[in-house]
């Protein structure tokens, strides 16, 4: 009986400590959006999850870790999604693409305050949360030069620069957090639709493909 008390507590003082490290990221993420890294210190956000300073520091070891977690959790999210994207069997190589680029609108759309953080700030980290965050962020672009080049080589894509349509295509996305506003004429689900259509059925259309 003493035993599983003893479980039950230790799992009630856990989730009570990733629910608090939750907070605080939240709240640091609006912080950062709001006053710039530079801006934000860590009595700010101390204050805004109703914790002293010191006790700050036993969830976070610096407030560049906490501006790394924010930026990493992003780009992790976004890997997972990809790959379980790219394990289903029943897409194929036109809807894996439709796929990527909805759910890559998706993210930015309900992520925005971030992704600019992501791009504003991260110069903010350090040379090794940098080669971090640059490593995964390669391995997410090898993701769109996969299946551009499948959907080439099977006849689904016309013939194309691969390298630079990708970035195109997410370039294209990316722009989204500069003018994206969850109250505003457009919803997430349309533009990832109308995004999609206009790579998968216009620009990389199969009767480019015919006419070659």
């Amino acid at each position: 009986m003493e035993r599983g008390k003893n479980e039950r507590q230790a799992q009630a003082v856990t989730g009570t400590i990733l629910n608090k490290r939750d907070e605080i990221l939240l709240e640091a993420n609006k912080l950062f959006h709001k006053k710039g890294y530079n801006g934000t210190s860590m009595q700010d956000i101390a204050d805004r999850v109703n914790l002293l300073k010191g006790s700050l520091y036993h969830h976070f070891s610096s407030k560049e870790e906490l501006l790394f977690e924010l930026i990493n959790e992003s780009i992790d999210r976004l890997l997972l999604v990809t790959g379980q994207i790219f394990e289903r069997t029943d897409l194929g190589t036109r809807e894996k693409l439709r796929e990527l680029i909805k759910q890559h609108v998706l993210h930015l759309t309900g992520s925005n305050e971030s992704l600019l953080i992501a791009t504003n700030e991260l110069d903010k980290l350090s040379e090794k949360h940098r080669e971090s965050y640059s490593a995964k962020r390669k391995e997410y672009s090898k993701f769109w030069r996969e299946v551009l080049e499948e959907g080439i080589q099977n006849g689904e894509f016309p013939p194309t620069d691969i390298g630079l349509t990708s970035l195109a295509i997410r370039g294209m996305i990316n722009w989204l957090v500069e003018w994206y506003k969850q109250e505003g004429t457009y919803k997430s689900e349309y533009i990832a639709d109308h995004f999609s259509n206009l790579v998968c059925d216009m620009m990389l259309a199969k009767i480019h493909v015919e006419k070659k």
